[in-house]
């Protein structure tokens, strides 16, 4: 009869179930990897020959994602300065968003 009279009363203080909206709501803002690619721009814009200059944090493989996709990148085959890009090197910021 104690017993239950103490649990009884630890479920009267308890606190209330959340609600599932709650439940949803992200603990932490997600994180952001960042990794910078150096890639050879070919004839169609597509990139070859990637290369990781600088990725942060260096301990989640991030560069490692970002060459992965990076043959399905393609740019404008004009630069800003009018000029082609083509078989030249370029530099290529990822950011990556982790939840």
């Amino acid at each position: 009869m104690i017993a239950s009279l103490a649990l009884a009363a630890a479920l009267a203080n308890a606190a209330p179930a959340k609600a599932p909206s709650e439940l949803l709501t992200p603990v932490s803002e997600p994180r952001v990897a960042v990794a910078l690619l150096n890639c050879l721009v070919k004839n169609d814009g597509h990139l070859t020959g990637c290369t990781v200059q600088e990725e942060s944090p260096n301990d989640l493989g991030v560069g490692q994602a970002a060459l992965s996709m990076a043959s399905q990148f393609q740019v404008d085959l004009l630069g800003p300065d009018g000029k082609s890009r083509a078989g030249s090197y370029i530099q290529v910021p990822v950011r990556i968003r982790i939840r």
